[in-house]
């Protein structure tokens, strides 16, 4: 299990490089792909509790190291968003597809504006309550577009974890 939560946290170090030199590269200030959140999706639908939160914990710190205005938000959010999603996995259980874009779509839009409230109370010296709605709209459309290939290599990872009498249970 050792193993798993170091490959899992090697995916989330590969894509948060991925969401901040991709948007640079390509010259793209709408739209950014929030790959992270995605991982703590499916780790949220996914996974066991503790290893769950530990990684989107990591993963929430990797997105403070890499943003532009460091602190440990990110890190709250991450964790935050895991124990919401967990709590309402039931209903939204998915393993990929159409239905993780949907999640992924609504959960970026809810991580964005939580974050962007978040920012105005917590940074006293920024410009206020920035929420600008075409930037979080096309972040939203980018996060839900890359949400399938993110499930499918976590999805994939998992197969080779999984021990023989389980892998019924992982697609």
């Amino acid at each position: 299990m050792i193993l798993r939560s170091v490959l899992v946290f090697g995916i989330c170090l590969a894509a948060s490089i991925l969401e901040s030199v991709f948007p640079f590269v390509f010259r793209l200030s709408a739209a950014r792909a929030d790959l992270l959140l995605v991982v703590v999706l499916y780790l949220a639908l996914n996974d066991e509790v503790i290893p769950g939160a530990a990684l989107s914990l990591g993963a929430g710190y990797l997105s403070d190291l890499t943003s532009a205005t460091p602190s440990c938000l990110y890190t709250v959010l991450a964790v935050l968003t895991f124990a919401v999603v967990r709590i309402g996995g039931n209903a939204v259980k998915t393993d990929g597809g159409f239905q993780s874009m949907a999640v992924a779509f609504v959960a970026s839009l809810v991580h964005s504006t939580l974050a962007a409230v978040l920012f105005y109370f917590v940074s006293p010296g920024s410009e206020g309550l920035v929420l600008q709605f075409p930037p979080l709209l096309w972040s939203a459309v980018a996060t839900a577009a890359v949400a399938p290939l993110v499930f499918s290599v976590l999805r994939r990872l998992d197969k080779g974890f999984v021990p023989a009498d389980a892998a019924i249970r992982v697609r």
